[in-house]
């Protein structure tokens, strides 16, 4: 459970670099560039560990990738161009934890103890309760369902993706590999499926080039979007996502998710200084409980 909460603090960042590019590049275009990046640096990394690119169970891998990291994220950065960072990963937080727990009871009879069930309950409570959001009111409707749409698929295929995770993982046995393998063909997966669908976006005469209008004005740190590319990449799809490869080894895709719920909270202070948003009491305070809570499940 420990690695569920480093790939937290990893994915705090990474979702203010995704948050800045998606609003520069546009949504597909910026998750297809950051893919294709980690991809290019998990192939060089997965080559020089292991020498090696035979992984068993490689479609599942690579099908857990397309969902979360295709489809999933593809929604979640139409939530971050629209809601912001803290608001869309709030809602991934909530729900993707229920997907991954009915998925894999469903395809591996994973049931989690009682304890373990009230402790993840208890940090969403503690989540939603601290980092809750004012509606965006200054958004037109349309752009307001669009938002809460994207978060919806992204929290749906995070879910979905974490529980085809530990089904490609009980495909691995007892054979022992490299890390750095499930996430090159997870990542690479995910980049291929995201080029198609630009490529799609170009056929049906859309411009997914274009730079979008800004949605949300206020930053406080600006910077250059290829430092906020680099960003984005390093944290998500190759550090971060190395970190959730260790957790899914041996952890329930239900309370790694559970655990993840606790990344609103690793993104206070990185808002506070990235947009010069200040956290409230309430949200310091419920912040401090699904910590403990979240430090009570990993001990469990």
């Amino acid at each position: 459970m420990i690695y569920a909460i480093y790939t937290s603090l990893c994915w705090a960042f990474s979702a203010f670099g995704s948050s800045r590019i998606s609003r520069h590049f546009g949504s597909a275009y910026a998750n297809g560039i950051r893919l294709a990046s980690a991809s290019v640096i998990l192939l060089a990394v997965s080559l020089g560990v292991s020498g090696s690119l035979v992984l068993p169970g490689t479609g599942w891998f690579a099908l857990s990738g397309i969902l979360h990291l295709a489809v999933g994220d593809l929604g979640l950065f139409v939530a971050y161009r629209r809601l912001g960072p803290r608001i869309a990963v709030l809602m991934i937080g909530s729900f993707a934890p229920l997907t991954a727990l009915v998925l894999e009871w469903w395809t591996l009879g994973n049931v989690p103890e009682a304890e373990q069930l009230l402790c993840g309950l208890g940090i969403l409570i503690a989540v939603g309760t601290a980092v809750a959001p004012k509606e965006r009111v200054h958004l037109s409707p349309r752009e307001l369902k669009l938002g809460l749409l994207g978060g919806t698929i992204a929290a749906v295929g995070q879910g979905a993706g974490a529980a085809v995770s530990r089904i490609a993982f009980d495909q691995l046995g007892d054979v022992q590999v490299s890390f750095w393998l499930p996430v090159f063909y997870r990542v690479s997966a995910a980049a291929g499926g995201v080029w198609v669908w630009i490529l799609l976006q170009l056929v049906l005469g859309h411009k997914p080039f274009t730079p979008p209008v800004e949605l949300i004005p206020d930053k406080k740190v600006e910077g250059h979007p290829l430092i906020w590319l680099a960003v984005s990449t390093l944290m998500g799809p190759v550090i971060g996502m190395w970190f959730l490869m260790r957790a899914f080894d041996s952890t329930a895709s239900s309370l790694v998710q559970a655990a993840l719920a606790t990344l609103p909270i690793f993104m206070m202070p990185v808002a506070w200084v990235f947009d010069g948003t200040v956290p409230s009491r309430r949200s310091m305070v419920a912040g401090l409980v699904a910590v403990c809570l979240t430090a009570t499940l990993v001990m469990l």
